[in-house]
């Protein structure tokens, strides 16, 4: 602004003084009819006015080249300042083009960055189950450890146990063979009805015992190793067989829940091994193992069942029957029934005939009981005496 305020002064100035001086030549050569170059006064004075005004053109554009670089560079530096305009132009279309590029760059930068933020919060969710997930495994570490530890003080973690738990491997592995013919076998006894010799009937307790409490995964699934390895036995027994072979088979998912089981019961459990098929003299016998609570139902001389019934001859179905009631009222106290018979123990015949004889010699109604000769948990049997009673008529 400063700078054209300055320019515009200088043009004014120099215009101003040049016309003065001009005029005052054309004024002296036209009074003293001066001639140039043999020209009439008044072509003198025309040529006078034209140069005037060229003095006055050039001495502005001289004065302003002098007093301005901007009125020198549009004067004598056009094509340079061009040839330079169309540099930068070259260079902006070019940095433009780069520009773009480097937005197309930070998009894709974006999307990935984008990708890798949910990933790193997908991530972070996983980290957080497994941190769950590893502080629950902490929790049952050290329940496992625990167990561990007591196993290792009660089985004395030395070399000769590791031998024996090598040795039993390598006898399990022998007899991966067994029991893929084993198998075979019972898949095709399936597909017939089996003929032979029935010693064991589907259903039936093949053996029971009870186990203590306070015992751990390991310990349990111990215990009910040498249970099933007392039970093998008596099948031999049964089979009248000398040789020492496998011939129980029980499912391993049956054996594990079992042994869970027992590691998480505060109280004593009674086990029950039970064919689960008829077992024929020499097949596998197939078999499942069941958990009960073993607690004391029945203490000795409790009356389990009482009831009057009518004494004379014809006394024998009422007294069958009083033994069905007392059958059934100690199911319903807990006693585990024969999964066969049904029944929860069993009377003397001798004592039966007794009691009948005692309540066809009575005239009138009497008082039938049963009480109990011993204390009765819940395995059973129940073992009872009964009472015949006369009643006032």
């Amino acid at each position: 602004m400063l700078v054209g305020l300055w320019v515009l002064l200088i043009i004014t100035v120099m215009g101003g003084l040049i016309a003065f001086l001009g005029d005052k030549i054309g004024t002296k050569v036209g009074k003293r009819r001066m001639s140039l170059f043999g020209l009439r006064p008044k072509y003198t004075s025309i040529i006078v006015t034209i140069v005037t005004g060229i003095l006055i053109s050039a001495s502005t554009l001289g004065i302003l080249s002098i007093a301005s670089n901007n009125v020198r560079t549009a004067l004598f530096g056009m094509e340079q300042l061009k040839a330079e305009m169309e540099q930068l132009s070259a260079d902006i279309e070019t940095k433009t083009k780069a520009l773009d590029r480097s937005n197309v760059e930070l998009q894709e930068k974006n999307k990935q960055l984008q990708r890798v933020q949910n990933d790193v919060v997908a991530t972070e969710s996983e980290l957080e189950e497994t941190r769950n997930a590893l502080s629950n495994m902490g929790d049952r570490l050290i329940s496992i450890q625990d167990a561990y530890a007591e196993a290792e003080h009660k089985l004395s973690a030395s070399n000769a146990a590791v031998g024996h738990l090598e040795a039993v491997k390598g006898q399990l592995e022998s007899h991966v063979e067994e029991l893929q013919i084993t198998t075979k076998q019972l898949e095709n006894g399936i597909n017939h009805v089996r003929e032979g010799n029935v010693v064991f009937r589907n259903g039936e307790v093949l053996s029971q015992a009870v186990i203590r409490p306070g015992l751990g995964e390991v310990e349990s699934m111990a215990a009910l190793t040498s249970f099933l390895k007392d039970t093998n036995r008596l099948i031999l027994n049964r089979f009248q067989m000398n040789e020492e072979k496998t011939v129980i088979y029980i499912s391993r998912d049956n054996l594990d829940a079992i042994a869970k089981q027992i590691a998480a019961s505060n109280t004593p459990l009674m086990i029950r091994v039970t064919a689960a098929a008829n077992i024929i003299y020499g097949e596998p016998a197939l078999a499942e193992v069941h958990a009960y609570q073993h607690t004391l139902v029945l203490q000795k001389g409790t009356v389990l069942w009482a009831s009057t019934i009518q004494g004379g001859q014809g006394a024998q179905d009422d007294v069958l029957a009083f033994l069905k009631a007392v059958n059934t009222q100690a199911k319903e106290r807990g006693i585990l029934p024969d999964p066969i018979t049904g029944e929860v123990g069993s009377l003397p015949g001798n004592e039966l005939f007794d009691t009948i004889r005692k309540v066809e010699l009575q005239k009138g109604p009497v008082k039938l009981e049963a009480i109990t000769r011993e204390d009765t948990f819940t395995s059973g049997p129940v073992q009872i005496q009964l009472r015949v009673t006369s009643v006032d008529s």
